[in-house]
Protein backbone atom coordinates (compact mmCIF):
# COMPACT_ATOMS: atom_id res chain seq x y z
CA UNK A 1 0.00 0.00 0.00
CA UNK A 2 1.50 3.12 -1.32
CA UNK A 3 1.44 5.49 2.02
CA UNK A 4 0.90 9.19 2.07
CA UNK A 5 3.99 10.80 4.00
CA UNK A 6 6.02 13.82 3.75
CA UNK A 7 10.00 14.55 3.56
CA UNK A 8 12.09 16.67 5.38
CA UNK A 9 16.27 17.61 4.67
CA UNK A 10 18.54 20.54 5.34
CA UNK A 11 20.28 22.14 2.47
CA UNK A 12 22.51 25.05 1.53
CA UNK A 13 24.40 26.57 -1.64
CA UNK A 14 27.68 24.33 -1.21
CA UNK A 15 25.78 21.63 -0.73
CA UNK A 16 22.96 21.83 -3.91
CA UNK A 17 24.73 19.86 -6.26
CA UNK A 18 23.71 17.12 -3.90
CA UNK A 19 20.58 18.73 -3.47
CA UNK A 20 19.29 18.44 -7.02
CA UNK A 21 20.27 15.00 -6.88
CA UNK A 22 18.23 13.89 -3.90
CA UNK A 23 15.25 15.87 -4.71
CA UNK A 24 15.24 14.91 -8.71
CA UNK A 25 15.58 11.52 -7.78
CA UNK A 26 13.18 11.26 -5.05
CA UNK A 27 10.56 13.29 -7.01
CA UNK A 28 11.04 10.97 -9.59
CA UNK A 29 9.71 7.89 -7.37
CA UNK A 30 7.80 9.35 -4.75
CA UNK A 31 5.99 12.28 -6.44
CA UNK A 32 2.05 11.25 -5.77
CA UNK A 33 2.93 9.71 -2.49
CA UNK A 34 4.53 12.84 -0.97
CA UNK A 35 2.22 15.72 0.70
CA UNK A 36 5.67 17.76 1.36
CA UNK A 37 9.32 17.79 0.79
CA UNK A 38 10.54 20.42 3.78
CA UNK A 39 13.60 21.95 3.36
CA UNK A 40 15.17 23.50 6.29
CA UNK A 41 17.19 26.67 4.72
CA UNK A 42 21.02 26.29 6.24
CA UNK A 43 22.29 29.10 3.69
CA UNK A 44 20.44 29.33 0.09
CA UNK A 45 20.94 31.97 -2.36
CA UNK A 46 18.53 33.26 -4.06
CA UNK A 47 19.29 31.16 -7.65
CA UNK A 48 19.12 28.03 -5.63
CA UNK A 49 15.88 29.15 -3.74
CA UNK A 50 14.16 29.97 -7.50
CA UNK A 51 15.53 26.21 -8.87
CA UNK A 52 13.86 25.01 -5.55
CA UNK A 53 10.27 27.01 -6.01
CA UNK A 54 9.54 25.59 -9.19
CA UNK A 55 8.61 22.20 -7.35
CA UNK A 56 5.32 23.07 -5.62
CA UNK A 57 5.50 20.28 -3.01
CA UNK A 58 8.55 21.84 -1.54
CA UNK A 59 8.55 24.09 1.74
CA UNK A 60 11.23 26.06 2.25
CA UNK A 61 11.82 26.35 6.05
CA UNK A 62 13.81 28.82 7.81
CA UNK A 63 16.80 28.89 10.06
CA UNK A 64 18.47 31.44 12.13
CA UNK A 65 21.88 29.62 10.88
CA UNK A 66 23.83 30.72 7.35
CA UNK A 67 26.38 28.05 6.58
CA UNK A 68 28.87 27.75 3.49
CA UNK A 69 30.76 25.07 4.63
CA UNK A 70 33.51 26.59 3.03
CA UNK A 71 36.13 24.48 5.54
CA UNK A 72 34.79 21.08 4.93
CA UNK A 73 32.58 18.40 6.24
CA UNK A 74 33.92 18.94 9.80
CA UNK A 75 34.00 22.66 10.06
CA UNK A 76 32.02 24.22 12.67
CA UNK A 77 29.42 25.12 10.51
CA UNK A 78 28.96 21.90 9.31
CA UNK A 79 27.61 21.06 13.01
CA UNK A 80 26.08 23.86 13.49
CA UNK A 81 23.65 22.63 10.47
CA UNK A 82 23.57 19.20 11.97
CA UNK A 83 22.23 20.63 15.66
CA UNK A 84 19.62 22.85 13.74
CA UNK A 85 18.45 19.76 11.57
CA UNK A 86 17.00 17.90 14.48
CA UNK A 87 15.79 21.10 15.74
CA UNK A 88 14.18 21.77 12.64
CA UNK A 89 12.62 18.40 12.53
CA UNK A 90 11.19 19.00 15.96
CA UNK A 91 9.67 22.30 14.94
CA UNK A 92 8.28 20.85 11.62
CA UNK A 93 6.26 17.82 13.37
CA UNK A 94 4.75 21.14 16.04
CA UNK A 95 4.04 23.53 13.35
CA UNK A 96 2.26 21.53 10.61
CA UNK A 97 0.15 18.40 11.14
CA UNK A 98 2.28 16.03 9.12
CA UNK A 99 3.18 12.38 10.21
CA UNK A 100 4.28 10.25 8.52
CA UNK A 101 7.47 12.55 8.30
CA UNK A 102 11.01 11.18 7.21
CA UNK A 103 13.90 12.82 7.95
CA UNK A 104 16.71 12.01 5.06
CA UNK A 105 20.21 13.52 4.53
CA UNK A 106 20.02 15.80 1.47
CA UNK A 107 23.17 13.96 0.15
CA UNK A 108 21.36 11.16 -0.69
CA UNK A 109 20.21 9.82 -4.02
CA UNK A 110 16.72 7.97 -4.50
CA UNK A 111 16.28 5.03 -6.59
CA UNK A 112 12.99 3.64 -5.68
CA UNK A 113 9.40 4.71 -3.54
CA UNK A 114 10.03 4.66 -0.18
CA UNK A 115 6.45 4.37 1.41
CA UNK A 116 6.66 0.95 1.41
CA UNK A 117 8.99 1.26 3.87
CA UNK A 118 6.88 3.09 6.28
CA UNK A 119 5.36 1.07 8.99
CA UNK A 120 1.96 3.19 10.80
CA UNK A 121 2.42 0.18 13.48
CA UNK A 122 5.92 1.71 14.63
CA UNK A 123 6.41 5.44 15.99
CA UNK A 124 10.18 6.07 15.43
CA UNK A 125 11.92 3.71 12.41
CA UNK A 126 15.50 4.48 12.34
CA UNK A 127 18.76 3.40 10.15
CA UNK A 128 20.84 1.02 11.76
CA UNK A 129 24.04 -0.68 11.57
CA UNK A 130 23.98 -3.44 14.15
CA UNK A 131 27.06 -4.16 15.23
CA UNK A 132 28.54 -0.89 15.24
CA UNK A 133 29.59 1.64 18.44
CA UNK A 134 27.07 4.06 16.42
CA UNK A 135 24.65 1.51 15.47
CA UNK A 136 21.58 4.38 14.62
CA UNK A 137 22.22 6.77 11.78
CA UNK A 138 20.47 9.89 11.44
CA UNK A 139 20.73 9.77 8.03
CA UNK A 140 17.02 8.34 7.66
CA UNK A 141 14.62 8.90 10.56
CA UNK A 142 10.54 8.29 10.03
CA UNK A 143 9.02 9.84 12.57
CA UNK A 144 5.36 8.04 12.14
CA UNK A 145 3.69 8.71 15.76
CA UNK A 146 5.85 11.85 16.98
CA UNK A 147 6.77 11.68 20.76
CA UNK A 148 8.29 15.25 21.87
CA UNK A 149 10.02 13.29 24.64
CA UNK A 150 12.12 11.40 22.32
CA UNK A 151 13.37 14.06 19.89
CA UNK A 152 13.57 16.53 23.14
CA UNK A 153 16.13 14.34 24.50
CA UNK A 154 17.63 13.63 21.38
CA UNK A 155 17.77 17.24 20.90
CA UNK A 156 19.88 17.86 24.13
CA UNK A 157 22.02 15.18 24.03
CA UNK A 158 24.05 16.32 20.57
CA UNK A 159 25.53 18.84 22.36
CA UNK A 160 26.91 16.36 24.77
CA UNK A 161 28.62 14.39 22.01
CA UNK A 162 32.22 15.44 21.66
CA UNK A 163 32.88 14.11 18.55
CA UNK A 164 32.50 16.08 15.32
CA UNK A 165 29.97 13.92 14.03
CA UNK A 166 27.28 14.25 16.70
CA UNK A 167 23.82 13.42 15.65
CA UNK A 168 24.16 10.04 15.30
CA UNK A 169 25.72 9.20 18.42
CA UNK A 170 22.99 11.26 19.93
CA UNK A 171 20.37 9.14 18.38
CA UNK A 172 22.00 6.22 19.41
CA UNK A 173 22.14 6.71 23.04
CA UNK A 174 18.52 8.06 23.23
CA UNK A 175 17.14 4.88 21.13
CA UNK A 176 18.74 2.74 24.33
CA UNK A 177 16.96 5.08 26.84
CA UNK A 178 14.19 4.57 24.80
CA UNK A 179 13.73 1.21 23.07
CA UNK A 180 11.52 -0.24 25.51
CA UNK A 181 9.07 2.72 25.64
CA UNK A 182 8.30 3.43 22.50
CA UNK A 183 7.57 1.04 19.61
CA UNK A 184 10.79 1.43 17.73
CA UNK A 185 11.43 -0.51 14.10
CA UNK A 186 15.13 -0.23 13.03
CA UNK A 187 15.74 -0.52 9.21
CA UNK A 188 18.63 -1.42 7.78
CA UNK A 189 21.68 0.66 6.81
CA UNK A 190 22.39 -1.50 3.21
CA UNK A 191 18.72 -0.29 2.46
CA UNK A 192 18.41 3.28 3.22
CA UNK A 193 21.83 4.35 3.13
CA UNK A 194 23.90 2.10 1.05
CA UNK A 195 27.41 4.02 -0.22
CA UNK A 196 29.03 1.41 -2.19
CA UNK A 197 28.02 0.92 -6.10
CA UNK A 198 28.71 -2.91 -6.26
CA UNK A 199 26.61 -3.47 -3.30
CA UNK A 200 23.51 -2.14 -4.89
CA UNK A 201 20.73 -4.57 -4.58
CA UNK A 202 17.03 -4.80 -5.70
CA UNK A 203 16.00 -4.19 -2.22
CA UNK A 204 18.36 -1.09 -1.87
CA UNK A 205 15.96 2.34 -1.76
CA UNK A 206 18.78 5.04 -0.81
CA UNK A 207 22.08 5.77 -1.89
CA UNK A 208 23.99 7.72 0.80
CA UNK A 209 27.21 9.26 -0.57
CA UNK A 210 28.16 9.83 2.96
CA UNK A 211 31.18 11.20 4.37
CA UNK A 212 34.15 8.71 4.48
CA UNK A 213 36.71 11.02 5.32
CA UNK A 214 37.21 14.89 5.92
CA UNK A 215 37.13 16.68 2.60
CA UNK A 216 38.71 19.85 2.12
CA UNK A 217 36.22 21.84 -0.01
CA UNK A 218 33.07 20.85 -1.24
CA UNK A 219 34.50 20.15 -4.73
CA UNK A 220 36.78 17.29 -3.29
CA UNK A 221 33.86 15.98 -1.11
CA UNK A 222 31.38 16.03 -4.39
CA UNK A 223 34.14 14.54 -6.97
CA UNK A 224 35.51 11.71 -4.10
CA UNK A 225 31.66 10.55 -2.40
CA UNK A 226 29.94 10.85 -5.86
CA UNK A 227 32.48 10.00 -9.24
CA UNK A 228 35.16 8.61 -7.40
CA UNK A 229 32.48 5.84 -5.87
CA UNK A 230 31.43 4.82 -9.49
CA UNK A 231 28.09 7.16 -9.55
CA UNK A 232 28.66 9.82 -12.00
CA UNK A 233 26.52 7.58 -14.56
CA UNK A 234 23.52 7.27 -12.85
CA UNK A 235 23.03 11.28 -11.24
CA UNK A 236 24.49 12.51 -14.82
CA UNK A 237 20.67 13.45 -15.32
CA UNK A 238 19.86 15.50 -12.10
CA UNK A 239 23.16 17.75 -12.36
Amino acid sequence: MEIKHSVYTVLNSAYITFGKIFIQSYFEHNLDSCNYLFILDAGLNKSDIKWLSQFNKIQIIGSDITTSFKNGNTSEDWTKTVVAKTYGLREILNTYNVTPLVMIDSDCLILQEISSLIDMNKDIQICNRPNHQTPMLGSYVSINNPSSEFLDKWIQTIPTISTPWKESPALSKVYLEYKDKLNIGLIPEHIVSCYEKNKITDDVKIVHFKSGAAHKTIEEAIYKRIYERGFGEIVKKYV
